[in-house]
């Protein structure tokens, strides 16, 4: 594993106004303050989506439906921004997101994993994230690239984003396929699990336990079905407004009531995450890492790992922050999308 000591590492704490970017935004956008929130989402992203969003499918190879969502640009977009979310994720968390790239000029493509949303599940309960390999995750993504992203923007520059469990998926992607994607963005990338203090001989015990009595799909140890109750304090968000205009997508259908993982799932995941960490080096092309200084589920000393291991990565950590970035508060998010713009107009040679 070789090790990169220019790493450019900032920190920034948005509260006291320490490292902020200096990226100017988009002309077209404003990032919507939390008092503005709910009605931005009731009314004006709601008309986006319904005027410029489509829906589609393709089956993968192991004959499973997946779902993804498109939002095309009708002239000269500025590259294609592909968005991966993370585990228990689906369109409906990042539909402020997508709105901001396109207004911005990128042609915008969402999937929802296998296991999520509206893409087939590999198990019956519908509450239970479950894969039998991240090998299964990343197959599906090169079948979207090549059979719908791919055809649709020809040599347009591709950047993925990519969050959580999303960052572990995409950044094996781009170790597994390189020549791509020009460019990734990894908010809060689970590359290294947090386990509350439970030994790593435990774990491996407990992993090796699931494939001798064959327990893949009976529910990891310590987790929760779908109750219905929200619970803002301990969630991942620091945005009350966000946290409740996507929970009450999970109450009203019942393909966004992902809440645990199984036995399978923990298992592909506690042994992809080394290896992704292992074969970090193999990907050169620009990364902007993204990481929350607060993060009660992913470990960030994989985040330092990975930006040493990588020749062209510029790594931000967010002091204070949770896990969902992209929910954060006000003064979070105006830097966290100066950062991403920014990176953007660099990687697609545009003047913002």
């Amino acid at each position: 594993m070789k090790v990169h000591t220019q790493a450019r590492v900032t920190r920034v704490n948005a509260s006291e106004a320490h490292n902020l970017s200096d990226e100017n935004l988009p002309s077209d956008i404003n990032i919507v303050r939390e008092s503005e929130y709910g009605e931005h989402m009731a009314y004006t992203n709601k008309q986006w989506r319904e005027s410029h969003v489509t829906e589609g499918q393709f089956t993968s190879y192991d004959g499973l439906s997946i779902r993804y969502y498109h939002a095309p640009q009708e002239d000269s977009p500025k590259g294609c921004i592909v968005m991966l979310h993370g585990y228990c994720g689906f369109w409906g968390k990042f539909h402020e997101m997508a709105e901001y790239y396109w207004l911005a000029g990128y042609e915008v493509f969402f999937m929802e994993h296998r296991g999520h949303g509206y893409s087939g599940r590999q198990i019956y309960e519908a509450d239970i994230v479950h894969v039998n390999s991240y090998n299964d995750y990343t197959q599906d993504i090169h079948q979207f690239m090549t059979e719908v992203v791919k055809p649709r923007i020809g040599n347009l520059p591709c950047i993925m984003f990519a969050h959580s469990m999303g960052g572990a998926i995409g950044a094996l992607y781009l170790e597994q396929h390189p020549g791509v994607f020009d460019a990734a963005i990894l908010s809060s990338p689970m590359f290294e699990i947090k386990t509350d203090g439970t030994p790593k001989f435990l774990i491996s015990l407990m992993l090796a336990k699931i494939k001798l009595l064959r327990q893949e799909k009976l529910p990891f140890p310590g987790g929760k079905h779908w109750d219905g109750i929200p619970n803002y304090e301990k969630s991942s968000a620091m945005s009350e407004a966000r946290y409740t205009y996507i929970f009450n997508q999970r109450l009203e259908d019942s393909h966004y009531h992902t809440n645990m993982m199984s036995n399978g799932w923990g298992y592909a995941s506690f042994r992809t995450t080394p290896k992704i960490l292992k074969d970090a080096g193999k990907i050169d092309i620009p990364v902007l890492l993204l990481t929350s200084g607060n993060d009660a589920l992913v470990d960030s000393k994989g985040h330092y790992k990975f930006a040493y291991c990588t020749p062209n990565t510029e790594f931000v950590i967010y002091e204070g922050a949770k896990h969902e970035l992209y929910n954060g508060t006000d003064e979070i998010l105006e830097d966290y999308y100066r950062r991403i713009f920014g990176f953007l107009g660099k990687v697609c040679g545009q003047n913002l």
